[in-house]
C-alpha cells in the first residue's frame, strides 16, 4: 500500500494562502483604480504604487528568507490564474479599459516579489505579460544568487536592453549564476566584473556580440566554473585563451573542437600543469584527444563523446582516473571494445549513458551489472537490443545491478531485456520506458514476482499498446514510496472511465499518489 497524503504544514498552507490574500486584496483594488481612472489617472497611478510599495515592505518584513522563492512560485501562479479570470470575462468591446485596469493592477502588486530576500529569480517562468516590469526592477533583487533572464529580446534589441541589465546587475554583489542569451555584450561582461565577483556560472549562449575580446573580460572573473558559448561569436583561439586563462573552469559546455584545444595547448603551453575541467563533451574526439584529456585533466569525471572506429580507440578512456560519468554515442557493444572498457572502469562509474549502441543483449546487460557494481543511473537511447546469443550461465559475482536508482529505456527491444534489469534493481526509484518499448501486463506481472518495487517513486511509461487499468492498480497498492504514475491516458487499452475511477479509488483512499499528466503535476 503506498504512503497516505499527510495534511499539509501550517507552513506550506500559510505560504499557499498569502498569494490568495494578495490576489483578494487586487480585486478590492480594482473598483477603486476604475473610479479613480475616470477624474485622474495621475493620482490613480499614486494611490497604486502606494499599495504596491506598502504590501511589498509587509511581504519582506513577515515572510523568512528561505521561504520567499516558493511563496513567489506560489504568487505567479496565482497571479497568472487570476489574470487569465479577466481574460474570459472579457466579451464586449466597452470593457476594454475595465479589462486593463485589472491587468495593470495586477501586474503593479505583482512587484511584492522584488525583495532582497528573493534567491532564484528566471525570468522564462513568469507570464510575458510581467517579464518586462520584473527586466526593470532588477535592481531591487539585491540578494539574488541566481538569475536567468532567458532569450530577453532575442538579439532584436540587445543594445536597448543593455542599460536595463547593467543597471539591475550593478546590486547583485552575491550573484553566483547568470543566464542570458542572444543579448550579452562587452558592457554587461564589464558590469559583472564590478558588480558580480562571486560569479561561478555564466550561459551567454547565442550572443552575438560575445567574441574572442570578450573572453579577456571573462577571465578576470576569477571564481568562474562554467562557461557556455555555444552559438556565439567566439572562435577556436578564443575557447583556448578561455581554457589556459580561466584556471577553475570545470565545465564549457559541449564543444566539438575541445580535442583541438588541448593539441594546442600541449604544444604552445608546455608550462600549464594541469586543466580542471571535469566534463569532455563533444562530437569529434581521437584518440589522442582523449590521451591528453587523462594528461591534461586529472579532475575528469563526465565524458561523452561520438564514437568514430576510424578515428578513436575507446580503451584510451581507461587512462582517466576519476571517470564516473560515462556517455558514448554510436559504437558497438562488443566489437567496439564497450564490454573491456567496463571491465576496467566500470568500478568508478555511477552514470551510464549509451545511445545508439548495437549489439547489446542479455550478455550485454549481465556485464553492466557486474563490472558497474555502484551504477545508479542507466539510460538507453535507440539502442539496437538483440535476441540472446548465448546462454549466460555464470553465476553473479554480485547482485546484478543492486544500486540503480534510475532507469531511462526508450528502445524497440522485446519485453525480456527490461524484465532482467527491472526484476534485479531492487533499489530502483525512477523508471521512464520509451514509445517504442514494448510491455505488456505479464511483463509487470513477472517483475513482481522477484522485485517488487519497494523503492519505486516515479514511473513514467509513455506509451504501451497492450498495458491495462490492471497493472496501474498493481503499481498502486503494491509500491509503498510510489508518488508518481504518469502518462496512464497513453496506454491504448485503458479507458477514459478506468482512469476516473483510479483517481477516485486514490482519492477515497487518500493515497498520496499523483496521476495528473506532468504539466498539470507541475503546476499543482
Amino acid at each position: 500500500m503506498p504512503k497516505l497524503r499527510q495534511p499539509e504544514t501550517l507552513e506550506k498552507l500559510a505560504l499557499k494562502q498569502t498569494p490568495v490574500w494578495l490576489c483578494h486584496m487586487i480585486e478590492l483594488s480594482i473598483p477603486i483604480m476604475l473610479n479613480l481612472t475616470r477624474t485622474d489617472n495621475e493620482e490613480a497611478a499614486k494611490f497604486l504604487r502606494a499599495i504596491a510599495f506598502e504590501l511589498r515592505d509587509e511581504f519582506d518584513h513577515c515572510i523568512p528568507a528561505h521561504l520567499y522563492d516558493e511563496m513567489g512560485k506560489e504568487l505567479i501562479v496565482q497571479i497568472s490564474n487570476l489574470i487569465e479570470r479577466f481574460k474570459q470575462a472579457l466579451d464586449v468591446r466597452p470593457l476594454m479599459s475595465k479589462f486593463l485596469t485589472q491587468v495593470n493592477v495586477a501586474i503593479t502588486l505583482s512587484e511584492v516579489l522584488l525583495s532582497r530576500k528573493m534567491r532564484v529569480l528566471k525570468i522564462e517562468d513568469l507570464p510575458k505579460i510581467m517579464r518586462h516590469i520584473f527586466c526593470t526592477k532588477l535592481d531591487y533583487i539585491k540578494g539574488l544568487r541566481c538569475l536567468s533572464l532567458g532569450s530577453m529580446s532575442g538579439g532584436w534589441k540587445t543594445r536597448e536592453m543593455e542599460s536595463t541589465i547593467v543597471k539591475g546587475l550593478s546590486t547583485m554583489r552575491n550573484l553566483k549564476a547568470l543566464t542570458l542569451n542572444y543579448d550579452c555584450t562587452d558592457t554587461i561582461l564589464l558590469a559583472l566584473i564590478e558588480s558580480c565577483p562571486n560569479l561561478e556560472y555564466v550561459d551567454f549562449s547565442s550572443s552575438k556580440y560575445i567574441t574572442n575580446d570578450s573572453i579577456d573580460i571573462l577571465v578576470r572573473l576569477e571564481k568562474l566554473k562554467v562557461v557556455l558559448l555555444s552559438r556565439t561569436q567566439v572562435t577556436l583561439s578564443g575557447i583556448i585563451n578561455l581554457l589556459v586563462n580561466g584556471r577553475n573552469l570545470v565545465d564549457i559546455g559541449r564543444y566539438d573542437d575541445l580535442g583541438i584545444c588541448l593539441e594546442y595547448i600541449d604544444q604552445e603551453y608546455p608550462e600549464i600543469g594541469f586543466l580542471k575541467l571535469q566534463k569532455f563533451e563533444t562530437r569529434s574526439a581521437k584518440t589522442r584527444h582523449i590521451q591528453l584529456l587523462a594528461e591534461f585533466c586529472p579532475d575528469m569525471q563526465h565524458v561523452s563523446i561520438f564514437h568514430n572506429l576510424f578515428l578513436m580507440d575507446l580503451m584510451a578512456l581507461v587512462a582517466i582516473n576519476n571517470l564516473t560519468e560515462l556517455s558514448l554515442l554510436s559504437c558497438d557493444f562488443f566489437a567496439d571494445q564497450v564490454r573491456e572498457l567496463l571491465q576496467v572502469k566500470g568500478c568508478n562509474l555511477t552514470h551510464l549513458h549509451l545511445e545508439h549502441v548495437d549489439q547489446i543483449d542479455k550478455n550485454a546487460l549481465t556485464c553492466m551489472s557486474q563490472y558497474c557494481p555502484d551504477l545508479k543511473t542507466l539510460s538507453l537511447y535507440n539502442c539496437v537490443m538483440i535476441p540472446f546469443t548465448s546462454i549466460y550461465n555464470r553465476r553473479y559475482t554480485i547482485p546484478p545491478f543492486m544500486n540503480l536508482e534510475r532507469l531511462v529505456f526508450v528502445c524497440d527491444s522485446l519485453s525480456h531485456h527490461l524484465e532482467f534489469i527491472l526484476a534485479t534493481a531492487l533499489r530502483i526509484r525512477f523508471i521512464q520506458l520509451g514509445m517504442q518499448t514494448y510491455t505488456n501486463d505479464e511483463t509487470f506481472e513477472r517483475i513482481f514476482t522477484t522485485n517488487p518495487l519497494q523503492c519505486l517513486e516515479d514511473i513514467r511509461i509513455i506509451h504501451s499498446e497492450d498495458l491495462t487499468i490492471e497493472t496501474a492498480y498493481r503499481l498502486v497498492n503494491n509500491c509503498p514510496n510510489l508518488s508518481l504514475l504518469n502518462e496512464i491516458e497513453c496506454w491504448q487499452k485503458v479507458k477514459e472511465y478506468e482512469i476516473v475511477q483510479l483517481r477516485q479509488m486514490i482519492k477515497e483512499r487518500n493515497y498520496a499518489v499523483h496521476t495528473a499528466p506532468l504539466r498539470k503535476y507541475a503546476q499543482e
